[in-house]
């Protein structure tokens, strides 16, 4: 007996006669959204957003979500696009950026306020993400908001215009 090479011979050997769903397997239907549910994914963000300043671990958000550490972590990545610690990170550099640029906080105050715990480790995180250091990017982004920017900042320092001495 020659048999049809073009069918599998466990698709022939299970599928009944004249069953027509057995020679093409429909796929599970799919949920509209990848990942994670988006009212879990909702709930996750608001508790990273809440506790930016504070240690985030995977275990707390996997608690946030009712899910496994390891299933949240596929599930939250599916989702963003990014691991947990790669979003925290990016969040607390964007908040950095948002800081930096709109108060005249000190550098380690600023790491401190984003969730790190000294002033060189928030640097070099910085430093790769933005591509410069936070020192360097307030500097740039006073010079870029002109004069209002620089009142009570570090931007006047070392200038000799504000201390009466001219």
């Amino acid at each position: 007996m020659q048999r049809d090479s073009s069918v599998p011979a466990a698709e022939t050997a299970l599928a009944p006669a004249g069953d027509a769903s057995a020679q093409s397997p429909q796929p599970a239907p799919t949920p509209p959204w990848s990942g994670l549910a988006p009212h879990r994914l909702k709930r996750v963000l608001a508790c990273i957003e809440a506790r930016l300043a504070e240690r985030i671990h995977v275990t707390d958000l996997a608690r946030e979500a009712n899910m496994s550490p390891f299933h949240f972590s596929r599930m939250f990545k599916r989702a963003t696009g990014r691991s947990p610690h790669q979003y925290v990170t990016l969040q607390r550099v964007e908040r950095a950026r948002q800081l930096l640029a709109a108060t005249s906080m000190p550098i380690a105050e600023v790491a401190r306020s984003v969730g790190f715990r000294t002033q060189a480790h928030f640097t070099g995180v910085f430093a790769q993400h933005a591509g410069t250091t936070p020192r360097a990017f307030r500097i740039m982004h006073a010079r870029a908001t002109g004069p209002a920017r620089q009142a009570g900042g570090e931007a006047h320092a070392g200038r000799g215009e504000q201390d009466g001495t001219d």
